[in-house]
């Protein structure tokens, strides 16, 4: 008997339809959405359970005890892996750059583009920096700021490989203007971050082309009265989209509403900016060489500087509606749809509709991952 679709999801609850529905998945992709009545080679019963898209994290650097900079093949399926458990079905694999220094992690991140990792899928790279303000390097390795004077573009874009996608900058330092139009000119986002720029140093970045912001409030100067820096820039600025650690410690929950109010919820992006301790236990590790400590899914080196969070993209997503006061479909697109939007690939990923990719996730009542889908693979599941 030939079948139709390699596998249909059925009894599925959206949240956009009142009913049950079935999902067929061919190729990949979602092909047919509603009460289909054919086969499949393989058959799934959500059970009337609750079905996302997949979530897109656009700034995370480690999972399950691995790392992009730990530049081997393993530690990127580790990852993969690790975030498809916890309901993440794509991400940027974020990064730093050595300019003098052994960079395989870029190139071992860029093949993994093309590869299948049995887990969530690599979209590319993000640096954070090397083009940043070093009076803001927040947890970075000094070693990745490139100095003033050192311009040399194509050779970052070379060391990734064609994998870039985004490029978080200082705007303020000479020449970063003009490096805002080569990433642009190359389809790489450029991202106001790290950064000590004045309101209308920020504000000449935008009118340059930045259209979104790294961790914001975070490794920038704060809303001042009388010197209202980068954030005015960002909150006046009627396009903008600005990522958000919406883990309550990176910012305050009542700064996570008052984003929202200011910005739109439709501006949001939340992000983990995690680290390797994402799916571990607490305690103690090392990042970049450097020991830390994992309390309550948040990360700090022993001075008390944050690194980033332990807490998966579903967490920080359900914390961002319960933050900014938006509903949960809100919440849900800002970390979906709206960061597929962010890399241009709206038409791809972010949505449960037909032509996009079946990247799924079935939550269980206390919103916990059942199971996920990648490209209508099951990659991970609970015991049914």
């Amino acid at each position: 008997m030939n079948h139709p679709f390699d596998l249909i999801l059925k009894n599925a609850r959206l949240l956009d339809r009142p009913e049950r529905v079935d999902i067929a998945i061919q190729g990949g992709r979602i092909a047919a959405i509603g009460n289909l009545d054919a086969s499949a080679v393989k058959v799934l019963d959500a059970q009337g359970r609750l079905v996302l898209p997949g979530f897109i994290d656009l700034h995370i650097q480690g999972a399950g005890g691995a790392d992009v900079l730990d530049a081997t093949p393993e530690a990127l399926q580790t990852m993969s892996r690790t975030l498809a458990r916890l309901g993440t079905t794509s991400f940027l694999a974020t990064t730093v750059i050595f300019p003098d220094g052994d960079n395989r992690h870029l190139t071992l991140a860029a093949q993994a583009m093309q590869e299948d990792l049995g887990g969530a899928r690599v979209l590319g790279i993000h640096l954070e920096g090397p083009y940043i303000n070093a009076l803001k390097k927040g947890g970075l390795d000094p070693r990745c700021i490139y100095d003033t004077h050192t311009r040399n573009l194509d050779a970052v874009l070379n060391a990734c490989g064609g994998a870039l996608k985004m490029m978080t900058i200082a705007p303020e330092l000479p020449g970063n203007l003009d490096l805002i139009h080569g990433l642009l000119h190359n389809g790489v986002v450029p991202s106001l971050g790290h950064t000590n720029a004045t309101l209308a140093e920020a504000r000449a970045g935008l009118d340059a082309g930045i259209p979104h912001v790294t961790h914001i409030f975070n490794a920038m100067a704060g809303l001042s009265h009388r010197e209202p820096g980068p954030l005015l820039a960002v909150f006046e600025h009627p396009e903008v989209t600005a990522q958000i650690i919406s883990d309550g410690v990176h910012v305050h929950p009542g700064m996570v509403r008052l984003l929202r109010r200011l910005i739109g919820v439709e501006r949001c992006i939340p992000i983990t900016d995690g680290v390797q301790a994402i799916g571990l236990p607490e305690g103690r590790y090392v990042y970049n060489g450097r020991d830390y400590e994992s309390r309550n899914g948040t990360a700090r080196y022993p001075d008390g500087t944050l690194i980033g969070s332990a807490l998966s993209m579903a967490e920080i997503v359900w914390r961002f509606a319960e933050y900014s006061g938006c509903s949960f479909e809100a919440a849900v697109a800002a970390g979906t749809a709206q960061a597929a939007r962010v890399l241009g690939l709206e038409k791809r990923k972010g949505r449960i509709a037909m032509g996009m990719d079946a990247d799924l996730v079935i939550l269980n009542e206390d919103r916990s991952i059942r199971a996920t889908l990648v490209a209508g693979n099951l990659v991970w599941q609970e015991t049914w």
